[in-house]
């Protein structure tokens, strides 16, 4: 049997390894140039990712570049490729310098190291509703670009039913058996059941799936724009989706007020940009909660997956807020939902007090 000393050994030959083949190739990249390269945090995937920085010389300034390592994930860059290509007519995505696929190598346009996030520590009230502001326009100014074009030309997939079933079973396999709960099965597959065609019917737009304050940077060469990054796992699918994951963060938190105000001018600059939305602002807001829903049961399990399966337990800190923003959301669909959705929300919702949260609560002491 293999201990654990001889499995870390070979992971270490295997990273010093690869380490080698990327300085190889980024040799070969920048031709009688001299650099210098260092490893940035990782994050939730398997991706890793360095910054490289071409030393000044006496004829040219230095430059940096970001370098994308996705060994084990080949058709997750060749999507970002694509997707880049995509995305590129309409928002401000990382330049695409070199690649080389099968060994699983990118090099990228570095925006810098001020994410969105940092942008709104110790920001007066203005200033963050200013830049919320530039990252709504930014998202609507994603969505005009047309589905048929990101479907005929892209091969983009759809959020269909059973990717969204497959996402929030998420739930259901990885964060109730964390805290120790029997599934009240019906329950849960009748939420299932509700959800789905009412998620369906939203209009349907390019969807980044992970437009929060982590995939967001503020632009080195035009502090103006936002860089939007990590997209590779973009589908066809609701209107409102993106626009949870940047006013439900799981990493910043605002008050419900505020987030209401958002969704509202969110609605308003999808009208004025001739986009088909809802009739109203309060039903917009329902389909926000409809589809928050699902997103943030999914994360929940996600998030615990994280830790158990790959060891990454910082995720588990952000749970709190997580389950903070869909309890909002039932609630809310509870009392303004459709009388088909509250047939189902309202059980689900009570099993959640009874059931769920006490032994959430246990295992989170501090929520």
């Amino acid at each position: 049997m293999t201990d654990k000393t001889t499995l870390e050994t070979d992971m270490i030959d295997d990273n010093n390894n690869r380490h080698q083949q990327l300085e190889q190739w980024l040799q070969q990249v920048f031709l009688e140039q001299t650099f210098s390269l260092d490893s940035l945090p990782g994050d939730a995937s398997a991706r890793r990712y360095h910054r490289i920085e071409l030393l000044e010389t006496e004829t040219t300034a230095s430059k940096h570049y970001i370098v994308m390592d996705s060994a084990d994930e080949q058709d997750a860059m060749l999507q970002f490729i694509n997707v880049a290509k995509l995305m590129s007519s309409a928002v401000n995505v990382p330049t695409l310098t070199a690649q080389n696929v099968e060994k699983g190598f990118l090099v990228l346009q570095d925006f810098g190291s001020v994410e969105f996030a940092h942008l709104l520590i110790d920001a007066s009230a203005d200033q963050i509703n200013e830049y919320y502001q530039l990252a709504m326009q930014t998202l609507v100014a994603l969505q005009t670009v047309p589905v048929e074009i990101a479907k005929s030309q892209h091969q983009l997939p759809d959020y269909d039913t059973a990717l969204l079933n497959r996402e929030m079973d998420l739930f259901s396999e990885w964060f109730i058996p964390y805290i120790d709960v029997a599934l009240a099965e019906q329950v849960w597959e009748n939420l299932k059941t509700a959800l789905m065609p009412a998620i369906l019917r939203q209009p349907q737009v390019i969807v980044h799936r992970d437009y929060h304050s982590r995939n967001l940077m503020q632009d080195q060469a035009d502090q103006s724009r936002l860089g939007v990054i990590d997209f590779q796992d973009a589908v066809i699918g609701s209107y409102a989706y993106d626009l949870v994951s940047l006013v439900r963060d799981a990493y910043v938190e605002w008050p419900e007020h505020q987030i209401t105000a958002w969704i509202s001018d969110f609605w308003q600059l999808q009208k004025q940009k001739l986009l088909t939305t809802a009739d109203n602002v309060g039903q917009f807001e329902n389909d926000v909660n409809v589809i928050g829903v699902q997103r943030h049961l999914k994360v929940l399990g996600i998030f615990i997956r994280l830790s158990e399966r790959d060891g990454k337990d910082r995720y588990l800190a952000d749970i709190p807020k997580v389950m903070r923003d869909l309890l909002i959301e039932l609630n809310s669909l509870a009392e303004h939902g459709s009388d088909e959705l509250k047939q189902s929300i309202i059980p689900f919702n009570q099993w959640l007090q009874e059931a769920v949260l006490p032994a959430y609560k246990e295992k989170f002491a501090s929520a």
